[in-house]
C-alpha cells in the first residue's frame, strides 16, 4: 500500500470512527481553543480586509466568523481560516512544527455546516485530519523553513482533505484521491518576515479552502494520485531539497498512538519558538528583579529559521518573532499580550532599552536537540540577577505540569477563551461557547455553535 492508501484506511478506520474518549476530549479542547481565535481573530486589520474582498452574505451554506453572514463552504473556510492565524495564537505541534488547528477546524466546519453533521462526526473529523496534518509535518520535522516555505500550508493540506473528507463521508478510494488531490495544491511560501506582510495569515485560511475542494472533487469520482507522497514526482521530492526525511513518521503506530494529542496550545500571541524564553523571563520577572538595574540579557536557543535577533521590531508582524522585544517585554511588564502588537505598542522606549541589552545566541546543541526539545535558557546580568533552562514551554502537552494535573489544559484554554474575548468585545460569548463545545458530541448539528460564533462584534 501507498502512504496515501494507508492513510486513507485509517480514515475510514475505528481510530476514527470509534475513537477513544480521550482523544475525543482533547480534540474538544482544540475545537474550544481554534474556534475562539478565529472569531477574535476577526477584529484584526488583515482580517477586516479578507471580509471586504469576501463579504458574507444571506444565502451560502458556511458561516463566517464574526462577519454576520455566510459564503460558499470553500470561501468560507478561506476566511475563517486567515483569521484563525491573525493574532498568532492558534496552536501548534512541536515535532510536525505547524499549525494544525488553523487549517483543519476551518475545513471541517465548513464542510459540516455545509451537510448538517453532528457534533460527534465533527470531532471525529477533526482528529482525522489533526492526525494526517501533524503525521505529514513530522516527516520534514520543520526543515521546511529553511528553504523558505511554510510546513502549516504544504503539509497542512492534507489534513483540511481527511477532515472534510471524513464529514462528507468518503469511502477508501475517496479518501485516498481527496489525498492525492490535496497534494498537488500545496503551497505557501515565508518571504512575510522581509517586511511583516499578511501572506503568513492567509496560508491557513487557502489551504482549508485547497482540502475543501480536494474532498469535494474526490466525492465525485475525480482521482488523484495513490503515490502523491512518495512517487518521483511527489511531495517529498518537491520539498525534501534532497535532505534525507524520515517518511515512516507518516505511518508509523498510525491508528495505535495518536500524534494530534502532541499539539501544543498557545498562550502568548506571538511565535511559539519564543515561548520558552517568555516562560523564563516572566519567571525571572517573578523573582523581584530590579528591572532598571540590569545591565545584560542572555538568552540563548535553537536555530529555526523564522525568528528575529533584531533590537527594534521592523512592524507589528516582526515583533511577533523578534526576541529581544519579546524577552524585553516579559521582563518588563511580566506579561504579553495582543495590545503589545500595535504599531504604538512597539515602539515604546523604556522596552525598547531594556530590548537593547537582549543578547540571542543559537546554541548549537540546542539546535541538535531540536524538535525533541525547545531547549531555551535565560541569563540575566545585574539587577539581581536570574538563571533558568526550559526544555519545554508551557501549553505542550508533555510539559511537566500537565501529566501533574491532567485537567490544566481545559482550565487554562477556558480562562484563554474568556480573556480573550474580553481584550476583543466578545466577552459575552465565552460561557456560551465553553458550553457548546463541551456538550458538541451529543450535539445533533453545529447550528447552535455556527449561530453564536457568525453574529458581529
Amino acid at each position: 500500500m501507498t502512504y496515501a492508501e494507508t492513510l486513507a484506511e485509517f480514515c475510514v478506520g475505528p481510530a476514527i470512527t470509534a475513537p477513544p474518549p480521550l482523544a475525543m476530549e482533547r480534540m474538544k479542547i482544540y475545537a474550544l481553543d481554534t474556534l475562539a481565535v478565529i472569531l477574535a481573530g476577526a477584529t484584526a486589520d488583515s482580517s477586516q480586509r479578507i471580509l471586504k474582498a469576501f463579504p458574507p452574505g444571506e444565502n451560502g451554506p458556511a458561516s463566517v466568523f464574526g462577519g454576520g453572514g455566510r459564503l460558499s463552504e470553500g470561501e468560507a473556510a478561506l476566511v475563517n481560516g486567515a483569521m484563525a492565524h491573525a493574532l498568532e495564537l492558534d496552536d501548534d505541534h512541536r515535532l510536525a512544527v505547524l499549525h494544525p488547528g488553523a487549517v483543519v477546524i476551518p475545513a471541517a466546519f465548513a464542510a459540516a455546516e455545509t451537510v448538517g453533521a453532528g457534533g460527534e462526526l465533527y470531532l471525529q473529523a477533526i482528529l482525522a485530519g489533526y492526525e494526517v496534518s501533524c503525521r505529514v509535518g513530522e516527516v520534514y520535522r520543520g526543515s521546511m523553513f529553511e528553504y523558505g516555505l511554510h510546513p502549516t500550508s504544504i503539509c497542512g493540506v492534507f489534513g483540511a482533505a481527511a477532515a472534510a473528507g471524513v464529514v462528507f463521508g468518503l469511502d477508501y478510494e475517496g479518501h485516498t484521491n481527496a489525498l492525492g488531490i490535496a497534494g498537488t495544491q500545496a503551497a505557501g511560501l515565508s518571504e512575510w518576515r522581509e517586511d511583516g506582510s499578511w501572506i503568513k495569515r492567509l496560508h491557513p485560511g487557502r489551504t482549508a479552502q485547497s482540502g475543501l475542494i480536494a474532498a469535494r472533487l474526490a466525492q465525485q469520482g475525480f482521482t488523484g494520485p495513490t503515490t502523491i507522497f512518495e512517487g518521483k514526482d511527489g511531495h517529498f521530492r518537491a520539498f525534501s531539497h534532497g535532505e534525507k526525511l524520515d517518511s515512516e513518521a507518516l505511518t508509523r503506530d498510525l491508528g495505535r498512538i495518536y500524534h494530534a494529542l502532541g499539539t501544543a496550545v498557545k498562550p502568548y500571541p506571538c511565535c511559539r519558538f519564543a515561548h520558552g524564553a517568555i516562560d523564563l523571563a516572566i519567571a525571572a520577572r517573578q523573582e523581584s528583579l530590579d528591572i532598571q538595574h540590569i545591565e545584560k540579557v542572555s538568552v540563548r536557543l535553537y536555530r529555526t529559521d523564522i525568528l528575529s535577533y533584531r533590537p527594534r521590531p521592523l512592524n507589528p508582524v516582526d515583533a511577533q518573532f523578534n526576541v529581544p522585544y519579546l524577552v524585553a517585554l516579559s521582563l518588563g511588564k511580566g506579561s504579553v499580550g495582543l495590545a503589545d502588537f500595535s504599531e504604538e505598542a512597539i515602539g515604546r522606549e523604556d522596552i525598547l532599552e531594556l530590548a537593547a541589552k537582549v543578547e540571542v545566541i543559537e546554541d548549537n546543541n540546542f539546535t541538535a536537540a531540536y524538535p525533541d526539545k525547545y531547549m531555551t535558557e535565560i541569563v540575566v546580568y545585574g539587577g539581581g540577577g536570574y538563571s533558568g533552562l526550559s526544555e519545554c514551554p508551557s501549553g505542550d502537552p508533555e510539559a511537566p505540569q500537565y501529566s501533574d494535573d491532567p485537567d490544566l489544559m481545559r482550565r487554562e484554554v477556558e480562562n484563554k477563551v474568556r480573556v480573550l474575548f474580553e481584550e476583543t468585545g466578545f466577552s459575552e460569548r465565552s460561557d456560551p461557547l465553553i458550553k457548546l463545545v463541551d456538550e458538541m458530541d451529543e450535539a445533533s448539528s453545529l447550528a447552535d455553535l455556527a449561530d453564536l460564533l457568525r453574529r458581529r462584534g
